[in-house]
Formats: C-alpha cells, structure tokens, sequence
C-alpha cells in the first residue's frame, strides 16, 4: 500500500504540514490536486497551511484515494474526527481503518459500472467515485437510503465549505451525487433540488506574443519545443495533444485530427505551415509509432512531464505569470480575437459546445481595449 509521512514543516517560521514520501508519479498526481499544496525546490516537498480542518481534510483525502497516512509526528497528531462525534462530523472512526459496508462497496461497484457503460472517461469516472468514496464516509453511519436533502446541506456545510474546498469541487461533488442517485434511484432524495453553485467567472490569464515566443525558443530539448509549438499553434488541450497519432498529422491538407476530444467530438484544426517544419525534423529524429510524442517504451508521453517543460521555460525566459499549458490555448484564441478572426470561427476551432464559452476572450483582448476611450481623455484640465 503507499505510504505518506506528515510532518510539521516550518518555512519562515510559519507552521505548515510537509508531505512526505517516496517518489511515485501515481501519488504526485494525487498530491498536486490537494487544494492550496505547494512545492518547495529548497527543500524538496509538498506541503499545505497547517490547521486541525485542513490536517482532517488531508488525511480523509489521502485514505479515499486508497494511500495509508502517518500523522504520528505532526503536532497534536488525534486530529478532530477521530474524537468526534459522529452525529457532528458525520465520521466514526479513524479514516486509516475506516472500511466501507459491502453495501456501499456494492452500490460504488454499481456506480463505476454504469458510468464505464455510459462512455464517460476514465478521467471522469475516477474523479466521480473519488467524490462519491468521499460522501459514503461522510455518511458511513448511515444508509444512502435514508440521506435527504436537509443532511446534504449538512454535508455542504461541515464537509466542503468547512474544508474550504473550491466551487468547482462543490459542483463536481453535486453532480456526483445526482449521477449517484439516479443510479440507485432513491426516492427520497430529492436530487433536483441540489443546485450547483454559481461557477466563477474568472478570466483566462493570457501569454503575449512576445511571451509565447520567449517560451519556445528558450526549450532546447526538440520534442519538448515541438509539443509545446503544436499546443499554441492549433490551440489543443493538453489530452488532446498527448492522444495524437502520427496519421492525424494531415500535411495535405495542412489541418490536424482531433479525435474524441472532450466531449468525445471529433473536430479538424488548421496546421501552421511553420510547425510543418518543425514536425518533419522531429520525425527524423525520434520516429514516432504509437503516438506523436512517446515517452518511455514508447508509452504515451505524460502530461505532468508536459507541464514541467512549459515551467521551467517560463523560469528561463522570466515569466511570473501563475500559467499552466492551457494558458497556451487561451492565448491561441484570444491572438485569432485580436487579429480579426470570427468569434464563431474560434469557437468551431477550440470545440466549445457554447458560444458563451468562447466569448470569454472577447474580455481578455487586447485590441478590442484599447478601442475603448476613456471619458478622462476628454476632460479639459
């Protein structure tokens, strides 16, 4: 079973948790969702705000996702659901032991087949039994059965909000739980009545031009260059780029294949004439097979070591931005806004359901702000 190690860590002199374990990409993927985790290259750990809720909330995070937690060394390491009780917390017992009922494991096992049957993605059924794993804990008193409505907003109260986990984990969590339901059909949850909550509307953070070409000219390593230079130029998602084949690459007639992108739509985007370039050396070099970009035994190459290229591209070109690789997709359709493209146009290109979701760069754009006077500018001072 893996195993992390929490540790009181003090950068600063400020209490934190330090997340220890032995290097397992499986856990790093796990530790990078933690909500507000940070990494220090100093001294080589993950490690989170120290708080009694947010060392219950990572240990119950942790156990779900199926790694054992040793909090022994973490200071006033009896966290607070292990005292409690459990008409106030919803826990019985310690998490580490905490075993659910072969009910439960059945209505899970139900609930992950019903989703594989439905063709959500693997992605996607493991994020909903993640959060229905958690539920069932939550409620590990109690049959799902007897859940109403009023326990839910207990649930949302003492479980989400308490942990201070973020609105789209709370709407993630919603529609577990409605997918759930559904499945088992219980009568007495009245499954409409759970409301998401109101989705932020933050803007996308944008590289410019300028930055987008510091980027890939500071990549030395060719494949990385390639990889990074095909998600700006076609605008791809991250999987999309990572499911590519070499035949998707359509020299012809200068587009690419985007199969079963989210959504599971196909969809067909134009090839930058410069990448055809760029493509072509790369195929010389590395011979491609299964996929475009291979990793290791020719496996498909992976995406966090994707996101450590574009990092650590950013570090050497100067760049402080908090970006991520869909930055790079962002700043491709918001570039097609300021240079005259159709919004219509981009939404077909990116392969948004909604017009309204492609709308959102319109806000960012560059051009179209500094259309816009300032009634300053007319003032006679």
């Amino acid at each position: 079973m893996k195993k992390i190690y929490l540790e009181p860590y003090r950068p600063g002199g400020y209490l934190r948790i330090a997340i220890r374990f032995k290097y397992d990409k499986t856990i790093i993927e796990k530790v990078r969702l933690i909500p507000g985790r940070k990494w220090s290259p100093k001294d080589k750990v993950w490690h989170v705000r120290y708080s009694k809720e947010k060392l219950d909330a990572l240990i119950h995070y942790l156990t779900v996702e199926g790694i054992y937690v040793d909090d022994s060394a973490v200071e006033g390491g009896i966290i607070s659901f292990r005292n409690s009780s459990s008409s106030r917390t919803g826990y019985n017992s310690n998490l580490s032991e905490q075993v659910l009922s072969d009910t439960q494991l059945n209505q899970l096992h139900t609930f992950k087949i019903w989703l594989s049957s439905k063709r959500y993605s693997p992605r996607t059924c493991d994020t909903y039994i993640g959060l229905i794993k958690s539920f069932l804990i939550f409620f590990s008193d109690r049959s799902v059965s007897d859940i109403t409505n009023e326990d839910i907003i207990h649930f949302n109260h003492q479980f989400i909000l308490k942990n201070r986990y973020s609105i789209s984990y709370q709407r993630q969590m919603v529609s577990a739980i409605k997918l759930f339901y559904q499945q088992v059909e219980c009568k007495r949850l009245d499954i409409g009545q759970l409301e998401r909550p109101r989705k932020e509307k933050k803007l996308p953070i944008v590289f410019s031009r300028e930055e987008v070409g510091l980027i890939i000219r500071s990549i030395r390593n060719e494949k990385h260059r390639v990889m990074i230079s095909l998600i700006y130029s076609s605008g791809l998602r991250i999987s999309e780029l990572l499911n590519l084949v070499p035949t998707d690459i359509d020299t012809k007639r200068m587009v690419i294949n985007i199969r079963s992108g989210k959504g599971r739509k196909d969809r067909i985007v134009p090839l930058s004439g410069k990448v055809v370039q760029v493509l072509r050396e790369y195929y010389k070099h590395y011979r491609p097979k299964a996929y475009l970009f291979e990793g290791i035994r020719g496996k498909r190459y992976s995406a966090s070591s994707c996101r450590k290229v574009l990092k650590l591209a950013m570090e050497r070109s100067g760049i402080k931005k908090r970006a991520s690789l869909h930055t790079l997709r962002h700043s491709y359709a918001t570039h097609l806004l300021e240079s005259g493209t159709d919004i219509r146009y981009i939404q077909v290109l990116l392969g948004h359901e909604s017009s309204r979701t492609t709308e959102i760069y319109t806000h960012v754009s560059r051009k179209r702000l500094e259309r816009i006077k300032s009634p300053f500018d007319d003032l006679d001072i």
